[in-house]
């Protein structure tokens, strides 16, 4: 089949998680022969916006749009007719039997509609968060607390911009009647499945799909712990409030623990130094088993409803325990006192507490069992994936 992959960043550009597992189910597919191209978008201010790139990135053909503006009014976050006109161009001159949309943000949602709409394509829509709900994406409002839903009333409350209630409403109705366009949603972990289901998205439209991985790039290990072991404590990817930096970065102040901080920071670094806190730095994905191999515990503190982090599963093909929130996708990986450990998510005491009880007592670690067999396999993934398209693609026919 003929596969069109959207999606609004991709390596190398960008390296966050949408991103990566796009890449890696991307090659995957390519291996079982099927024929996937991509759409996406880059920031090259060094050019005219909305130039076109076409290139082959590691065997993937690929075309990107310039789009380097980030001062987005309320409007741009979701319309933008310039990309609209280059996706059409592309599907004309691509004619892909499916179109398989990740995130849409620096996009357009038009592209959406044109698929379903003007092309009759069918369209598969791998949910990476709430976006499609969420202005911000991650249910979060203006106090920094998790949200338990939108509505217009909210949303004007919550939003960055100078918006208007009515204008609000106008967008949440486009939107909703955006997600009924689509003929199947993938949903890598349970709580974004239910959240759209109680959006009113049936039951049937909505799979649970698992995160695939490419488990050859990373090595397991299986490390033993003595009393003396000073353990290495590790943060990996955006270093953003919603990942409960803050928290963090409070929870290891005087105590006897190193912490090490993998992720691209500027002039803020000043406000979470401590003397045991370090930070490495931006990383690549394809370097990830390097990264890996010298942490002993992932922390994964996030105070939003994380919908899968790749980098919870990636540290388990690692071998390596984590620490993490109990909400969400984080709470659906990580097994308390299993293959690591809960805390009550934003609470830094509580995050302290668990950091202190490995630090007194390394011993722990030997207990807990960490597998990667819990991890799915990015093959089987592409192929389940594979499968769906193939019945959308018929159903779509009505054959």
């Amino acid at each position: 089949m003929n596969i069109l992959k959207v999606i609004h960043g991709f390596p190398p550009d960008y390296m966050a998680g949408s991103e990566v597992y796009s890449y890696y189910l991307v090659k995957a597919l390519l291996k079982l022969q099927e024929d996937v191209t991509v759409f996406t978008s880059v920031e090259n201010e060094f050019d005219n916006e909305y130039t076109i790139y076409n290139e082959i990135y590691n065997g993937i053909n690929v075309q990107r749009i310039n789009k380097f503006r980030r001062d987005y009014s309320y409007q741009d976050k979701f319309y933008d007719i310039n990309i609209d006109a280059a996706f059409r161009r592309y599907l004309n001159q691509m004619r892909p039997d499916v179109v398989h949309f990740g995130h849409l943000s620096h996009l357009s949602t038009g592209l959406l509609q044109i698929a379903a709409q003007e092309y009759n394509l069918p369209t598969v829509f791998t949910i990476h968060d709430f976006w499609l709900f969420c202005v911000k994406g991650q249910l979060i409002n203006q106090h920094g607390k998790r949200c338990n839903g939108c509505s217009s009333e909210k949303c004007h409350l919550c939003s960055p911009y100078q918006i208007t209630v009515k204008e609000i409403q106008r967008t949440l109705k486009y939107m909703r009647g955006l997600v009924d366009l689509v003929d199947l949603f993938l949903a890598p972990s349970h709580t974004l499945r239910n959240f759209f289901i109680q959006q009113g998205v049936p039951e049937n439209k909505v799979f649970y799909s698992k995160y695939g991985f490419d488990k050859s790039n990373i090595t397991f290990k299986n490390k033993q712990y003595t009393k003396e072991t000073k353990i290495n404590f590790a943060f990996m990817g955006r270093i953003i409030p919603n990942k409960g930096i803050k928290i963090l970065s409070e929870a290891f102040q005087n105590i006897n623990a190193t912490l090490s901080i993998y992720g691209n920071i500027g002039s803020q670094k000043r406000f979470l130094e401590k003397k045991n806190i370090h930070f490495k730095g931006g990383y690549d994905n394809h370097n990830i088993n390097q990264v890996l191999h010298d942490i002993d515990v992932l922390i994964v503190p996030s105070i939003w409803l994380e919908n899968s982090p790749l980098v919870i599963q990636e540290a388990f093909l690692a071998g390596v325990p984590v620490i993490a929130s109990n909400i969400g996708g984080m709470k659906e990986l990580v097994t308390d006192c299993t293959n690591g450990f809960l805390f009550e998510a934003g609470n830094m005491q509580s995050l302290k507490d668990c950091v202190l009880n490995i630090v007194n007592n390394p011993l722990l670690l030997n207990e807990l069992k960490v597998s990667d067999n819990v991890v799915r396999c990015i093959t089987d993934d592409a192929k389940f994936v594979q499968n769906i398209y193939r019945n959308v693609y018929h159903k779509n026919r009505n054959i």
